[in-house]
């Protein structure tokens, strides 16, 4: 009879211990896979983030100071009572507005008596808004968010939609009205809009449109009036006189909207992986509510190359607060500061420390790696 015989316990043993050392391995290979694969997805994220940020922020470099072939401050005019009245968002005597952190929570210029923000209240201050249908009310950049340390930069321009007057304006007219294209949805009634041509270029509010349609493409031609010297009051005066400073603007003239993008870091809305808000770079155009626009984002740093001898070269770059003249300034640097948002297991400490941001606990780091892009930017609209 034949006997059939299993393993040792010998045999067993050896072979319990073999097996656990292959899983061992095993699973050291996937963590290590994992490992690399979270780090390399974080870099990869970085780069992204890190591209997005430079081109949003270069296209408006590019942009800024565009105020189609008018370039000299010294015949922009505005119906407003004076160029200072000219609300933030709108002035484009300068293309370029930018605002270096200086201290805890303190930048300078001081944003607070020129930014459109929100204060903790929930009043809106220096926002300009639009009393007949409440667009940019509630609109203003929550300062109290804004990271300190980070530097926030304004571009302003001419939107490069324009449509041209069908007939000189008489300046005899009180209120002129002006008929623009079918579809024409650049502003609202009761914005700031310009009218220029290559010699002269005045600011004015847009008192009616007829129809207002609030912003909405129409099928229509629609009827615009220039008049009001100031935001909040129908002062009566030949506006005509105003809009043209003693000159006519011919059928070469055209009118355009204005547009203005600010730059900031502060806490996005979505959460990591560690259950954190990471820090985001965020736009506020114009009138429009701010929108976070990349996660990762965690630091913004600024330098103005100024062109002090006019050879088209800049002389030297300098922080805003430095700056000698905005209109010399051709070049910006740019930087910014990226992170992989989730842990990934890196070690570098965080740009504002584990106050601003979430660090492990008892360590003074929270997993993520970082690193810093810097571009250079040529402006092309520079006076």
């Amino acid at each position: 009879m034949r006997r059939f015989e299993g393993f040792s316990l010998v045999e067993l043993m050896i072979s319990l211990a073999l097996g656990s050392v292959v899983t061992m391995g095993v699973v050291q290979l996937f963590v290590a896979n994992s490992e690399t694969h979270r780090l390399l997805q974080g870099q990869s994220r970085m780069q992204e983030s890190a591209r997005f940020a430079l081109d949003f922020i270069g296209r408006d470099v590019r942009k800024a100071g565009y105020r189609g072939c008018f370039s000299s401050n010294d015949d922009l005019h505005t119906t407003l009572l004076d160029m200072a009245s000219v609300p933030y968002e709108y002035n484009l005597t300068n293309g370029i507005a930018g605002f270096e952190s200086t201290g805890e929570n303190e930048w300078t210029p001081d944003i607070t008596t020129v930014l459109p923000y929100t204060n903790a209240s929930g009043t809106d201050t220096n926002v300009f808004s639009l009393a007949s249908d409440g667009y940019g009310v509630g609109n203003g950049i929550n300062l109290d968010e804004i990271v300190s340390g980070t530097d926030i930069v304004t571009f302003r321009n001419l939107s490069a939609v324009e449509r041209r007057i069908a007939a000189p304006l008489n300046t005899a007219l009180i209120e002129p009205t002006i008929n623009i294209d079918v579809g024409w949805n650049e502003f609202r009634k009761d914005q700031l809009v310009m009218i220029h041509d290559c010699a002269q270029a005045t600011i004015f509010r847009v008192t009616s449109m007829s129809p207002n349609l609030g912003g909405v493409a129409s099928t229509i031609s629609q009827d615009l009036t220039i008049g009001h010297q100031t935001v909040d009051t129908d002062a009566t005066a030949n506006i005509s006189a105003q809009l043209n400073k003693g000159n006519v603007f011919q059928v070469d003239a055209a009118i355009s909207a204005i547009e203005s993008n600010t730059y900031y870091i502060q806490p996005g809305t979505g959460l990591n992986s560690s259950g954190q808000h990471p820090l985001s770079l965020w736009k506020k155009a114009t009138l429009g509510a701010p929108v976070e626009l990349i996660e990762g984002i965690e630091d913004l740093q600024l330098l103005y190359g100024e062109d002090t001898d006019e050879d088209g070269v800049p002389n030297q770059y300098v922080a805003a607060h430095f700056v000698s003249d905005w209109l010399a300034v051709i070049t910006i640097r740019v930087t910014v500061v990226v992170n992989s948002i989730d842990d990934v297991g890196g070690s570098s400490v965080p740009t504002h420390g584990c106050t601003i941001q979430h660090c492990k606990e008892e360590q003074a780091t929270d997993g993520l790696i970082r690193r810093a892009f810097t571009q250079t930017i040529q402006l092309r609209n520079h006076s």
